[in-house]
């Protein structure tokens, strides 16, 4: 292979449009930035490469318009960020660029290239199955592409140099997540363009933000671990501040939503967050996720004093036994963190999930009623999806259960693609729905979020929501 400079790779880095595999392609309502892929972008720019970036699930860029910026950037290398319901888009966004120069090397990562590295290998559409976090390996992939060298001695990817799928040697997960370069928002539309659900925050100037990799948990429904590991890897309170003070005056960003799956596993990082907001007279206002069992009053008053306004919680279901074994969590340790949230001045949003294995119909209806009960300022409720990756898929697989391996059936909001020992099909897509509306068509909580419509962003909003709950 011919030798080029560094400076010479052109990387294109995609998230697939929703429904492109069959040519119908689907804005989504809620939007907001593909953080994974504008790291793993800003990650190739600092390695000396060209990059371009195309949010085209959140655009809804039509096929002709994709094939067309591809035509126009000519990608030696294009990254596509996967999550399971996508894969039939990614497979189809690498068939268009194949179809456009079967020399552009088409790497698969995210999620479901972690947990299905072979089979994502495998396929003919797909060079490179990136196997955990992207950064590093797209930069060794573009030193290689550039060097001519066989991608064979690169570590974390999955390829298919014969038609075999195989792995490289493994890479060890990013200790120093300080060294990486923040997203690269500039590739991607304004903060004002993204829609993003309600527990996360307000439409305008909003953006998702990462303080930490990894889980020391180990729910079963998660697949975070299998693709970023049990240890809890944190970046500075300082780099964290550093980048939000950068959002803030570069991109007017005025809201962020922290995307860990819990924030407050370190509560001295947390509070130096705090002082940091503080000390340099940040007037941003802030969310996250957190366990129930790490919150206490003095945390809870420093978050609010530094502008956190809501705390989504992982309650997930509400029956003792099944929260023991699931989440290690009791039900009253639930009622005194949302308690405690509340009367710190902060919603508390929970979220809830029906189908896991130890389901029935009274199982429901206690996770019901204990929505109800907590005194949550908002909810979810969605049905339990085995993703790969997580305990709950090796479940159902190896009890014969899953009733789809179809990777676009694996939607949160969509049927079960399990035979559930417990329940028909019926009751348990019928779950979901009942819950919205036991919650949210009660007099106090209609008053409550009556009283927030003060923009025709959140009217549209709460509108499409109510007719999501009603239908």
């Amino acid at each position: 292979m011919e030798k080029r400079d560094i400076k010479d790779i052109r990387a294109l880095f995609v998230t697939p449009p929703r429904g492109i595999w069959k040519d119908e392609v689907e804005k989504p309502y809620n939007t907001t930035q593909p953080l994974g892929l504008v790291y793993v972008a800003a990650a190739a720019r600092a390695g000396g490469a060209e990059v371009e970036a195309i949010d085209a699930y959140s655009l809804a860029t039509s096929r002709s318009d994709l094939v067309s910026r591809i035509e126009t950037f000519k990608p030696d290398v294009l990254g596509i960020s996967v999550l399971t319901p996508q894969w039939a888009d990614a497979r189809k966004v690498a068939t268009l660029a194949k179809a456009v120069n079967p020399d552009i090397l088409t790497v698969a990562g995210g999620p479901h290239s972690t947990a299905l590295p072979e089979q994502v290998a495998a396929d003919p559409s797909i060079d490179v199955a990136v196997i955990g976090e992207g950064e590093l390996a797209i930069q060794d992939i573009c030193r290689a592409l550039a060097a001519g060298e066989d991608l064979a001695a690169v570590p974390g990817l999955a390829i298919s140099p014969n038609g075999e799928p195989v792995r490289t040697p493994s890479r060890p997960h990013n200790r120093d997540l300080d060294a990486l370069p923040f997203p690269a928002h500039d590739l991607l539309p304004e903060p004002t363009f993204y829609n993003p659900y309600p527990s996360w925050g307000k439409k305008g100037n909003f953006s998702s933000i990462i303080s930490g990799r990894g889980c020391p948990y180990k729910c079963c429904f998660c697949d975070v671990t299998s693709q970023q590991g049990k240890q809890y890897r944190l970046r500075s309170a300082g780099n964290i501040v550093d980048e939000m003070e950068w959002l803030h005056r570069d991109f007017n960003v005025t809201m962020f939503s922290f995307r860990d799956p819990s924030m407050f596993c370190n509560r001295r990082r947390l509070m130096e967050i705090h002082r940091l907001i503080k000390e340099r007279h940040l007037d941003v206002v802030w969310t996250c996720n957190g366990r129930t069992n790490e919150v206490d009053p003095e945390l809870l008053a420093a978050l609010y004093d530094s502008g956190c306004r809501r705390i989504q919680f992982g309650i997930e279901v509400g029956n003792a036994e099944m929260l023991k074994d699931i989440k290690n969590l009791t039900k009253d340790q639930v009622r005194r963190a949302v308690s405690e949230t509340t009367k710190a001045g902060i919603a508390a949003h929970g979220y809830f999930m029906f189908g896991f294995m130890e389901e029935t119909a009274g199982t429901i209806e206690e996770t019901i009623n204990f929505a109800l009960e907590l005194g949550l300022d908002s909810a979810s409720f969605a049905m339990m999806v085995p993703f790969p990756g997580t305990r709950e898929y090796d479940l159902y697989k190896q009890e014969g259960l899953l009733l789809s391996e179809d990777w676009r059936d694996y939607d949160i909001a969509g049927k079960p693609v399990y035979r559930h020992p417990h329940l028909s099909y019926e009751e348990l897509s019928a779950a979901p729905r009942r819950a919205y509306r036991r919650f949210y068509l009660r007099p106090r909580v209609i008053l409550r979020h009556l009283k927030r419509l003060n923009s025709w962003w959140v009217v549209r909003n709460y509108a499409h929501s109510a007719w999501s709950v009603l239908r």
